[in-house]
């Protein structure tokens, strides 16, 4: 357990908070996944209610 303690505080010391472009990027990209998502699932949903 001490280890994997020791382990975790070492990724926190070493990690860095993204920067402003870096997180308006992330933004981006997974909002545009959510409308793909959302979009495919509107045209399934359409496309079963014909049938």
């Amino acid at each position: 357990m001490k280890e994997f303690i020791e382990r975790s505080l070492r990724i926190l010391h070493i990690a860095k908070k993204p920067s402003r472009r870096e997180l308006e990027e992330i933004m981006k990209i997974a909002g545009l996944g959510i409308l793909v998502i959302g979009f495919t699932g509107v045209v399934l949903y359409a496309v079963f209610a014909v049938i």
